[in-house]
């Protein structure tokens, strides 16, 4: 089985960034510790979106995986809860079966807007659950979807995260999306621990 470049690319982050982190707790062993939080969170993803309703389409191959970008802007009311409005744009055309009516339908390069809710249940793990609109200029569709986030501090306000995504486009299909996001956090605030 030959690995995708991108998923390579990841796992590869992934080990690095670790040892990252390790190496920095190690440093940091002030008793005086400022800790950064921003209530302003955006959000640049590379990602790749899988799309299993592609997979029957004749000319297309059994593991038809899309590439993404998308921008996401998130505001923090406390330390674990917050907003977002989430925006992604799909590199690329391609044909779907449309569930239920088995209808093919050509989607070209079509963006999905969402407003999202977002938790920290634990330490770099964030969770969302959104709903919103895949706009394309032939058909659109409502979103509903969840993610995962795990995300590691570089510092200055500074975050990169990996990310899984599902979206469910109702009565139409599914996609799963798996990226790399960079985000800077925005209104920081110093306090003492």
């Amino acid at each position: 089985m030959k690995w995708p470049a991108s998923i390579l690319f990841i796992i590869f982050l992934v080990f690095l960034l670790g040892s990252f982190r390790v190496n920095a707790q190690t440093e940091s062993e002030n008793p005086i510790e400022e800790e950064a939080s921003g209530k302003h969170r955006l959000t640049i993803l590379m990602a790749n979106a899988f799309i299993p309703a592609a997979d029957n389409i004749a000319g297309q191959s059994n593991m038809f995986i899309v590439p993404a970008w998308g921008i996401n802007y998130d505001y923090w009311i406390n330390d674990r809860i917050g907003f977002g409005v989430h925006n992604t744009l799909i590199l690329q055309q391609y044909k779907i079966e449309k569930s239920r009516e088995e209808i093919i339908i050509e989607r070209s390069f079509p963006v999905v807007i969402t407003g999202e809710l977002l938790f920290i249940p634990m330490e770099n793990l964030l969770l969302s659950a959104g709903a919103g609109r895949e706009l394309e200029k032939q058909e659109s569709f409502t979103v509903v979807n969840l993610g995962v986030e795990y995300g590691f501090e570089l510092g200055k306000g500074l975050e990169l995260s990996l990310n899984l995504l599902y979206d469910n486009k109702i009565d139409a299909y599914d996609s799963w999306m798996f990226g790399v996001g960079f985000s800077k956090f925005f209104s920081r605030t110093a306090r003492k621990k």
